[in-house]
């Protein structure tokens, strides 16, 4: 019976966790485009001359600066490795035999130096973006 629930839980896990996850994001993401929609119904009731194009751009959710997504890909490219050379150094150094940890470090040294690579190449192709988006956040 035990190794029956060994086999099943991770099963399981592995199916119903990742489809719960999208059906969230996706109920949260109905429910936010709902919302949007009451406000500027709402806005129009009260004042019907209000010009509904400009009331959307104000509603509508401030994009990260590229400077923001370039250095959140930093620190996430930094984090991932670092907690892959960890997972490594317990491997070896600790003498905790467990083949995961080999296998994580692994993977997250790997999703590491993707996030460092978009980095530096995001940094290097999106200079003149970066420039002229903080040139109009001045004039602003």
């Amino acid at each position: 019976m035990f190794w029956l629930v060994q086999l099943l839980v991770p099963i399981g896990v592995a199916v119903v966790l990742p489809i719960t996850i999208v059906a969230i994001v996706f109920k949260s993401a109905l429910a936010s485009e709902r919302n949007r929609k009451e406000i500027i119904l709402a806005a129009l009731e009260k004042n019907p001359n209000l010009d509904v194009e400009d009331l959307v751009k104000q509603m509508k959710k401030s994009e990260k600066l590229i400077k923001e997504k370039l250095l959140a890909r930093l620190e996430h490219g930094c984090l991932c490795c670092l907690m892959g050379v960890a997972f490594v150094l317990l491997y070896f150094f600790l003498s905790v035999q467990n083949e995961i940890l080999i296998i994580a470090g692994a993977a997250l040294i790997a999703i590491g130096i993707a996030f460092l690579v978009g980095y530096f190449v995001g940094r290097r192709m999106l200079a003149q973006e970066k420039l002229a988006e903080e040139q109009s956040m001045n004039k602003e």
